[in-house]
């Protein structure tokens, strides 16, 4: 699972590959989209949310708030994925509204990667398109 999660990390990520920084900052018209660089600095920080601060319980290195307006550090939250502990994958998380297991944790990280993932890679063909 864990490869996964970096796997679709690394598709958000890889979708800004020889852009220019216009067509990395470039936003799409319709109402409530974000530009490829807010899609990967919010991927990074809710796959760092998700599963480094529930599951590892470490401090978040930002807030969803500063995602859309900083640029994604993949390597930082890579480093700090590989301290996760193995064996936390069985147990299960207390949360304010539900508990959920370690491994319902991930499979919820990855589908939000997968999710921004698609939508940097459409973002990336229009805006390469746009000029």
């Amino acid at each position: 699972m864990r490869d996964r999660l970096i796997r679709e990390i690394d598709r958000v990520i890889g979708a800004s590959d020889g852009l220019s920084a216009a067509q990395l900052a470039w936003t799409p018209g319709a109402k409530g989209t974000n530009s490829l660089l807010i899609i990967a600095a919010h991927t990074v920080g809710a796959a760092e949310r998700h599963i480094l601060v529930n599951i590892a319980g470490r401090k978040p290195s930002g807030t969803r708030e500063e995602e859309f307006e900083a640029k994604a550090d993949i390597a930082g939250v890579r480093a700090r994925w590989d301290n996760l502990p193995p064996g936390r994958l069985d147990d299960d998380l207390v949360g304010p509204v539900s508990t959920r297991s370690v491994q319902a944790m991930i499979i919820h990280a990855i589908a939000h990667a997968a999710e921004h993932a698609g939508q940097a890679e459409l973002t990336r063909d229009i805006a390469k398109d746009s000029g």
